[in-house]
């Protein structure tokens, strides 16, 4: 299990959505520093089991990378808690 803080909502993944969301994210790492990030955050959780608390860039960037349609699991708790926190967050 995977833990992540999204602007202070907790969200829990399986080791496979995780893993597939980072998957997804280093795909992309060539063309985005913001995606390598998001990679390596999601790696740093799949490997020490602590929970992940993303900034508000690295929730948008997790946002879009779900909005893409590179992840096939179906997390539609983690888009609403992005999409929560990403509305009710200051700027």
């Amino acid at each position: 299990m995977v833990k992540l803080d999204v602007i202070g909502k907790l969200v829990t993944l399986s080791e496979r959505e995780a893993e597939e969301l980072r998957a997804a994210a280093s795909a992309e790492a060539g063309r985005s520093s913001a995606r390598r990030d998001l990679s390596l955050l999601l790696d740093r959780g799949l490997r020490t089991r602590t929970t992940i608390a993303l900034s508000r860039a690295e929730a948008r960037e997790l946002a879009e990378l779900l909005r893409s349609g590179g992840v096939r699991a179906d997390l539609a708790l983690l888009q609403e808690a992005l999409r929560e926190a990403l509305e009710d967050a200051p700027p």
